[in-house]
């Protein structure tokens, strides 16, 4: 469930249309209580606000609100396509959530559908001398928040085809999704090495599609296996891909005719297979997307090994602020009969780390830096992290000495090395 509800986040947080949506219905209640409030409340006041003020002053900013939206979006679109250009189209959908973009755009629009109602409601007749003045206050109101949104949308949209605020945003969203792994790395089952291999005789539940593995429905299985009393064993992690035909689940603890063809069904259907990685649920693909912004920054027609050093600060922050996060969540609940395969500490350390180990192996600055940071993520993951850090720094190191000529460059990884291999 948690998978169909954070699919649904993120697809809602990605479109574009739901917010404007949301702003001019809004706007159609206002004008409707304008329209209906001298029927309710008479005429209390003592002064009227005359027709042609408001009707003026709606047309002026239905007319600059409609070019202004218009203009928004391609600026944001502009902005969007510079900052995937300066990093990676893996980025796209991340900076496309961006909320900030989408509330001034949601303003505008809003503002612009609140005009245009507002002039049909006031020229047809339907809102008479109490609606005007609710609706001269309600314009007051509009036109101020699109001024002050205006404003800080400026300022935002100036920042936000940069590197630094697409790195900002590829690592909240790494952050979030390595705390989860950590604090539940068996996805609520309970979690085992890859490597494990079920018992002899073992019932294995083919897949019945071909793709990358999106979400292990963890709760389902459980339902299954405590409905059957089997053991369930998954077969697969997230971002594994698989082809029709390929284990996914290994059930056990039943004779082999337990399991009907509804059962095997129920089975492949709690293991989501999809096109592509999904970015919701899979650590690795944050990780390796904010790595390949350094690495892209890395080659011969870039060529700023400063960036790549600044991913790797953001990447020793992902790790320190999640490990922080999974300390205070506590242990997941984790289902006794189901059995996941967890991401080793290796795996994500390579997508983390591997591409500007291999395209920075020349560059001395960013060689040393490497070094450095998995030093400081030794210092702060638990203590299982210890040999797959080690592995990266050595496998670095050997990358520099096959890339670096000079002796005094060289000396300094070297010693960088010494350093990150003794914690």
């Amino acid at each position: 469930m948690s998978f169909f509800y954070n699919s649904l986040k993120d697809y809602l947080a990605e479109r574009l249309w739901l917010r404007p949506a949301l702003f001019g219905m809004i706007a159609v209640l206002v004008v409707a209580a304008a329209t209906g409030v001298d029927q309710i409340v008479g005429q209390p006041f003592a002064f009227e606000i005359e027709k042609e003020t408001i009707d003026g002053l709606l047309t002026i900013m239905a007319t600059a609100m409609l070019t202004v939206a218009t203009f928004a979006v391609s600026v944001m679109l502009s902005a969007y396509v510079a900052a995937v250009n300066a990093s990676t189209p893996r980025a796209f959908s991340i900076l496309v959530a961006d909320s900030t973009s989408k509330q001034a755009i949601s303003t505008f629009i809003g503002a612009f559908t609140f005009s245009v109602v507002g002039l049909i409601g006031l020229n047809v007749g339907f809102i008479q001398s109490t609606g005007r003045i609710l609706m001269f206050f309600a314009t007051l109101c509009v036109f101020t928040t699109v001024v002050v949104t205006l404003i800080y949308w400026i300022d935002h949209v100036a920042r936000i085809s940069t590197v630094t605020s697409t790195i900002d945003k590829v690592s909240s969203r790494a952050t979030n999704m390595l705390s989860r792994h950590l604090t539940n790395p068996g996805h609520g089952g309970t979690p085992v090495f890859a490597n494990a291999v079920p018992p002899d005789g073992a019932l294995a539940i083919l897949s019945m599609h071909t793709g990358t593995v999106q979400f292990i429905d963890v709760d389902a299985l459980s339902a299954l296996a405590d409905d059957i009393g089997v053991t369930v064993h998954v077969a697969v992690r997230l971002g594994d891909l698989v082809g029709q035909g390929r284990e996914i689940v290994w059930i056990y603890g039943c004779p082999a005719d337990a399991v009907d063809e509804a059962g095997k069904r129920r089975i492949c259907g709690a293991i989501r297979i999809g096109e592509s990685r999904h970015r919701s649920e899979d650590p690795v693909l944050a990780l390796k997307t904010l790595s390949e912004i350094g690495d892209r920054a890395l080659s011969p027609g870039i060529n700023d090994p400063g960036t790549a050093n600044d991913i790797l600060d953001a990447l020793v922050q992902v790790f320190a602020n999640a490990t922080k996060v999974s300390n205070e969540a506590g242990t997941a609940r984790q289902h006794p009969r189901v059995l996941v395969p967890i991401v080793e500490p290796d795996v994500i350390l390579t997508a983390a780390f591997e591409q500007i180990a291999r395209d920075g192996a020349g560059f001395v600055e960013v060689a040393v830096h490497l070094q450095h940071a998995l030093r400081a993520i030794a210092r702060c993951v638990p203590a299982i992290w210890a040999v797959a850090l080690k592995e990266q720094s050595a496998r670095a190191l050997d990358r520099s000495r096959a890339a670096l000529t000079h002796p005094h460059d060289l000396g300094r990884v070297e010693a960088a090395a010494i350093l990150a291999s003794e914690l």
